[in-house]
């Protein structure tokens, strides 16, 4: 084992190509019906927190704020104490409540448990109550009096970069609303390459716009909730949450009890893709549940309304104004822009990284404002990448119109990495350990065969179809990403009496049919059948994955599990070849008498002598059954002594560094090309789209189902955000006006006229094992902006507000 052991360390923060590939796949990157959730889910079997029903069960239920920015001077809950079903009510000034505590988010950060000061219309506040029901939870909130001392407040981005703007969060930052240059220095502000000023004077051409992205959120069909039950001194949680680790260290720094004491359960979970898991209050509910729990003897389940699940949104809400210099022949030469993005809870991601993660381009000049306004917190959701790639999208689009070039050679003339070409990039290729393929190339070649561009590319608004509308065709590209760093341990145990093996390490199902990933990973390293191989994550093993982030699990994840597979595997052949049960009182022998562990192997789940393939036995004959005197071994009163396996058991863990260090900055290989068909009504403003072809480098596809669903969903969803998904607020009173699934368009599967078609490329580019590389949060975060050029080439006229609703067209036309 000391091999397997040694090379797992060796590839920890992996910075070149996986130097222990496998030479033979037969389960990896096949195509199967197997989907370990897909029958639950299907059938409606599943369970989630919100089923969670236990007996004595309370609901609780949070106050929240009418106002977008005030403060609680009084609190009156004499009535809600008294109302019909209510058992307990936690006040925002209990003596039992800390100044402060950590509510988990991505790192420790200390937040209000209940807040007495509201920055947000909607924002929890002042109190929570635990009652029988929930609607008698709601009636009790609606009898507590409230004295409120209201303050001003500031909506938008631009406004509240202004000095003479009110004070959204003055508790935080008394200077003024722009916080991150205060905070972190240009270090994180400003992105300076070279000289842009020299770049627009070498320019041929100079293209100047700006965008503006509106708000939009994270809703999900499950609602935000939790349970909490006190056993005694034990302590017994159900999380909807992507990180179920954090709840064993936040419930045992808040109540000073040991994490062997807390049980935790992550259930299926109804839509995550960051947001609600990223904010840095999303345990609130469970310390306020935890605390009703004790008092009252109960298990409480805390929810929140549908409204209430419009609590913050995505990261690149805001305004861009940028300006492009190119050649003729499409080079760009420089790039300069201003970001102002508001409530960006981690505001570290520059609008303009990608452009210098991407490309080639020499000159760079970016200044990255972030504000806080009186909205919620904006956070990763699928994903932080999401400013980064609307302007990357747009100022490639933009720069080809102007020049009357196809935007795929743009993309290929700039393609490259910190203003490299890609000869450099080859180069990188050559010393990381990678061969050399032309990833970008690669995809634009399959996605315009697939979506037939070179015979229906044309000039902007010159395509008027049959029936009145006019037809748009857009491009456009990014690389695949696994930005985050991560940390993940995972363990496989093979069951006595038949031999198969189960996976542990608990972890969020967050529908992408991970556990069907790993589960070929440890077959193929163990040499055992796919069926054989079970895994679910929704139990407390004591080890933990990575949690879904930044498209990084299968790059941290993969590891992990295929380094635990190849240490069992060392030692299920090492248990062959030597004798059994070796005890004081004598032996049995070997399975396969004179033989060492590299003279045998492992396929089907059967050991056999590779020099003699007919002698063989099942891992199920192997282990044995569970005897009557324990799991090992026999009862001996008839003097009979029985032989008996060891324990087979081990785990493997990974720990990656992520690109957002600047000193192990990543060079990135494997590109993505993203293509879109639409038909444009100018009488109503309506966008048809009637195609969309996803090429995506994956590196290598583990489980090509779920690569193909998370292209097909990110389709949907990218459309929707960049067509319908705005939160609206009043301008006068700062209350959202939409705050539900009716009013708030998220695309629905009758959303896309036409076929979507997904398409796989595997250069073995990416740092993970087998040359993987992320792929889940990339078209959701692509596809958004690629509205804008598919209208433009549709219409002839920009629209660079989003998202591209009609009476935006129309006002673009001069129509409304």
């Amino acid at each position: 084992m000391s091999e397997e052991i040694s090379r797992m360390k060796e590839m920890l923060d992996n910075l070149g190509a996986d130097k222990y590939p496998r030479d033979e796949y037969l389960h990896i990157g096949k195509r199967g019906p197997r989907r370990v959730d897909g029958l639950h889910k299907a059938g409606g079997r599943a369970d989630y927190t919100m089923d969670v029903q236990l007996p004595g069960m309370l609901y609780m239920r949070f106050l929240t704020s009418p106002y977008p920015h005030a403060k609680i001077l009084s609190l009156d809950t004499v009535r809600a104490e008294g109302a019909a079903g209510v058992r307990a009510v936690l006040r925002y000034d209990d003596p039992e409540l800390p100044e402060s505590a950590d509510l988990g988010g991505h790192v420790p950060q200390a937040e209000p448990v209940i807040p007495g000061t509201v920055h947000f219309q909607g924002q929890e506040c002042g109190a929570a109550v635990a009652a029988e029901t929930e609607d008698l939870a709601e009636e009790a909130l609606r009898l507590i009096h409230i004295e409120w001392e209201v303050r001003p407040f500031v909506l938008e981005a631009e406004e509240a970069s202004k000095p003479e703007a009110p004070l959204a969060y003055p508790e935080l930052f008394s200077w003024g609303n722009v916080y991150n240059e205060v905070l972190l220095g240009e270090a994180f502000s400003d992105i300076k390459k070279g000289d842009v000023e020299k770049g627009f004077a070498e320019a041929e051409k100079i293209v100047e716009f700006r965008s503006e992205r509106r708000l939009h959120t994270w809703i999900g069909p499950e609602r935000p909730c939790g349970v909490f039950r006190w056993n005694g001194d034990t302590a017994e949680i159900w999380v909807k949450q992507q990180r179920p680790h954090i709840a064993k260290r936040l419930v045992s720094t808040w109540f000073g009890i040991p994490t062997t004491k807390i049980l935790v359960h992550c259930l299926y979970q109804g839509a995550s893709f960051g947001g609600w898991s990223q904010v840095s209050w999303n345990f609130g509910g469970h310390y306020c549940a935890a605390l009703l729990a004790r008092r009252t003897g109960r298990p409480v389940k805390w929810t929140f309304t549908r409204r209430e699940d419009f609590f913050g949104g995505e990261m690149d809400e805001g305004t861009y104004t940028l300006k492009v210099g190119a050649k003729k022949d499409g080079t760009i030469t420089a790039v300069e822009g201003r970001a102002v993005l508001a409530n960006q809870q981690w505001p570290v991601f520059h609008f303009l990284k990608h452009l210098v993660e991407n490309t080639r381009i020499p000159n760079l000049y970016g200044k990255f404002l972030t504000v806080m306004t009186n909205k919620g917190p904006n956070v990763p959701t699928r994903c932080e990448q999401n400013a980064n790639t609307h302007t990357q999208s747009l100022v490639f689009d933009h720069i080809a119109n102007a020049l009357n070039l196809d935007p795929t050679e743009v993309a290929l003339k700039n393609d490259g990495a910190f203003g490299h070409d890609t000869e450099w990039l080859n180069q990188q290729k050559k010393e990381r350990g990678f061969q050399v393929r032309d990833s970008l190339k690669e995809c634009i070649e399959k996605g315009k065969k697939a979506i037939d561009w070179d015979n229906k590319w044309h000039p902007p608004g010159t395509k008027k179809l049959p029936n009145g509308r006019m037809h748009g065709l857009a491009f456009t590209w990014a690389h695949e990403w696994d930005d985050s760093g991560g940390s993940s341990e995972m363990a496989i145990r093979i069951e006595r009496n038949d031999g198969t093996a189960s996976i542990l390490a608990m972890g969020c199902d967050n529908g992408v049919d991970a556990e069907n990933s790993y589960c070929r990973i440890a077959a193929d390293e163990l040499g055992m059948k796919l069926e054989d191989v079970y895994y679910n994550p929704r139990v407390d093993p004591g080890f933990f994955r990575m949690t879904p982030d930044s498209s990084t699990n299968m790059a941290v994840n993969g590891f992990a599990i295929r380094n635990a597979a190849r240490i069992l595997k060392r030692q299920i052949l090492e248990a062959a070849a030597a004798p059994v049960a070796q005890t004081q009182r004598g032996i049995f022998p070997s399975f396969f008498p004179e033989t060492k562990p590299e003279d045998l192997d492992i396929r089907d789940s059967l050991i056999y002598l590779k020099k003699d393939p007919s002698k063989r036995v099942s891992l199920a004959e192997f282990v044995g059954p569970s005897k009557d005197a324990g799991p090992m071994s026999g009862n001996e009163n008839l003097g009979l002594r029985t032989p008996f396996s060891l324990p087979l058991f081990a785990y493997g863990y990974h720990v990656q560094d992520g690109t957002y260090n600047p000193e192990h900055l990543y060079t990135k290989f494997c590109r993505q090309a993203h293509f879109m068909e639409v038909e444009v009504d100018p009488e109503t403003g309506e966008v048809i789209v009637t195609q969309v072809v996803n090429v995506n480098d994956v590196g290598k596809a583990i489980n090509p189902m779920s690569c193909h669903g998370q292209q097909y969903g990110g389709t949907y969803m990218g459309v929707g955000r960049g067509l319908t998904e705005e939160v609206i607020y009043d301008p006068v009173t700062g209350v959202m006006l939409n705050g539900n699934l009716l009013d708030y368009k998220i695309s629905t599967i009758l959303d896309i006229d036409g076929p979507i078609e997904t398409i796989l490329v595997e250069t073995g580019l990416g740092y993970g094992p087998y040359g993987v590389v992320g792929i889940g949060e990339d078209i959701g975060t692509v596809v958004p902006a690629l509205l804008g050029p598919a209208v433009f080439n549709a219409l002839g006229v920009w629209i660079d507000d989003f998202p591209i609703t009609p009476n935006r067209i129309l006002k673009a036309l001069g129509k409304a």
